[in-house]
């Protein structure tokens, strides 16, 4: 058992900086794209393959490692496009699973990638979206309706434990002024790993199985009445939100 212990921590370790060394390659790609003659689209969709491609091989990588077993269960048969994705947070890494299984993704990334010189530039010819630009709303409403599935977890930050669900408006905003449609992500991870306030080599006992559930899409007016006013349905989808996602984590 210590030996196996000592190569997860060992594993772990390696990821990590691997993860750090392989951050680099979808700026090098923006920075080609920069240089080669192409359009905004062209830039723009490139640089998200090449992201899907890199979270693809990082979470298979750390299977192959033995730090966790997953699974990604189907439940969802349509197409999935101009979509606003929502998910629970219990993990770091539960952006890394949704952006490489789902296509087109758009995130909502926090200031400082953007101005870091080592993330900027991707996250620019991403089309990604900082999360404290004035026109946030705007961003976002304008991404689902230009077909991209645009990435938020609503609880902001990971939680402490699977149903604490403490979801802001944020997402139920954006769902109800664009009246997109809501594709729901759950994660399910037992042991808990990567969690708020843990460092990285403190792992569970045992290895951890994550499942991601893509749920079938949800449409605004299924879920609340949308002749109420603007201000009530955000407060209602939010919570209709909040008691969905107790029931699959209860299930």
């Amino acid at each position: 058992m210590a030996v196996k212990r000592i190569w997860r921590i060992v594993a772990a370790g390696f990821s990590y900086l691997l993860f750090a060394l392989g951050a680099s390659l979808p700026a090098i790609v923006s920075i080609v794209l920069f240089i080669v003659p192409c359009s905004h689209q062209t830039r723009q969709n490139t640089t998200r393959a090449s992201i899907r491609v890199l979270c693809r091989f990082y979470i298979n990588l750390m299977q192959f490692l033995q730090l966790y077993r997953y699974r990604v269960q189907w439940r969802n048969d349509k197409d999935i496009s101009g979509h606003l994705v929502i998910a629970n947070h219990p993990m770091l890494i539960d952006a890394l699973f949704v952006m490489a299984y789902l296509p087109n993704v758009c995130c909502i990334v926090k200031p400082a990638l953007a101005r870091n010189p080592f993330t900027q530039l991707t996250v620019r010819a991403a089309g990604f979206i900082v999360a404290d630009d004035e026109n946030l709303l705007a961003q976002a409403c304008d991404a689902v309706g230009a077909g991209q599935n645009l990435l938020i977890f609503p609880e902001g930050t990971r939680n402490d434990f699977d149903t604490q669900l403490a979801f802001k408006r944020g997402a139920a905003n954006i769902a109800v002024m664009a009246q997109c449609p809501i594709l729901p992500v759950v994660f399910h991870c037992a042991p808990r790993m990567l969690q708020k306030g843990e460092k990285w080599y403190q792992l569970p006992a045992e290895q951890a199985q994550i499942t991601m559930i893509i749920e079938p899409s949800l449409v605004v007016a299924d879920c609340i009445d949308t002749d109420a006013p603007r201000t009530r349905q955000y407060r209602t989808l939010t919570q209709f939100l909040i008691e969905y996602y107790q029931r699959r984590l209860t299930a």
